[in-house]
């Protein structure tokens, strides 16, 4: 029986496109409309690759990834669309979740059951992953809609008891964060470690006078100046700048983010020139005061007023 698999990577444009690819290529999709993303790096990872990962284990030969709507809903219509192209069994990950999960085991026990569909379950509920065999991928041409997460209550639920962190939300990212960097979970900072509990990536510049409190990670290519101090769980992840000064305590700073000197960014995750508070919930505009901004692309022709020239970096 062919087995397909479909990752719906939430909270894109109002409309799907799906791309059809081989299990080990990957494809990035940006979100402009919130500040944190599944697709955003974690300690220098990234979750879609990890979840390709395990669907290559599987021997999958027919993989789709699409950049959807928010709910990661998926349509009748592109269900219907899978049945018609010959697929018999399709595993659907909404990429919602980093999970250290045996999608073979998930597999036998979808046989096992019986069950047109088969949901995995963890302590916090629908994880977003499920598999539907040929009877549920024709009969969604009856009916309206199918989520990444759906059916009868009826049916036996996968419960999964591994490792498993929500990723959408800002303050479950920084506990993986937390995780990745203690060794509570399988995920390591992708870097080499440089003291203990500290991973820096290639590249990165510090001054001499830079304070670093384990455990952090320092992301490729970043520059951290005279006087700013990173940890403890902080995450500083590829080509930003710290400024002078600058103190990042429990916290992420996003790709390409720029931090101005004399900042203390804790309990935060930065994007760009947003911070939304772990706590709070509340996000900043930086931009106004100049505190913060997007780094500019370095093949990029042009840049907003907000971002900060790379002229002027060192090199």
């Amino acid at each position: 029986m062919e087995l397909g698999a479909f990752v719906v990577v939430p909270g894109g444009k109002d409309f799907t496109t799906i791309h059809e690819v081989q299990p080990h290529i990957t494809a990035g999709f940006e979100n402009p409309r919130q500040l944190v993303c599944s697709r955003m790096p974690i300690v220098g990872n990234d979750v879609l690759q990890s979840w390709m990962d395990r669907i290559r284990k599987l021997g999958v030969q027919s993989l789709w990834l699409t950049s959807g709507r928010g709910d990661g809903t998926v349509t009748r219509s592109e269900l219907a669309g899978f049945a018609r192209q010959g697929i018999e069994r399709l595993l659907v990950i909404k990429l919602n979740s980093y999970a250290e999960m045996d999608l073979a085991d998930l597999v036998r026990f979808h046989c096992e059951s019986r069950n047109p569909v088969t949901e995995a379950h963890d302590a916090q509920g629908q994880m977003g992953i499920s598999l539907l065999d040929h009877l549920a991928l024709r009969a969604s041409e009856e009916k309206n809609q199918l989520s990444a997460a759906t059916p009868d209550s009826g049916q036996i639920p996968y419960q999964f008891s591994g490792y498993a962190k929500r990723i959408l939300a800002a303050r479950e990212r920084q506990e993986l964060v937390g995780d990745a960097l203690t060794g509570a979970c399988a995920m390591r900072p992708f870097g080499k470690q440089m003291g203990e509990q500290v991973w820096i990536g290639e590249g990165v510049k510090l001054d001499s006078s830079v304070r670093i409190l384990g455990p952090t990670y320092i992301g490729a290519r970043s520059r951290i100046r005279a006087g700013a101090t990173l940890g403890p769980f902080a995450s500083v992840e590829r080509d930003c700048v710290v400024d002078c000064g600058t103190t990042v305590e429990r916290s992420t700073v996003l790709p390409r983010t720029y931090l101005a000197p004399g900042l203390l960014i804790r309990d935060a995750v930065v994007d760009g020139g947003y911070l939304e508070h772990l706590v709070w919930g509340t996000v900043a505009d930086l931009h106004p005061a100049g505190l913060g901004s997007r780094i500019p692309r370095r093949n990029s022709r042009r840049q907003s007023s907000c971002e900060v020239p790379t002229e002027g970096f060192p090199p």
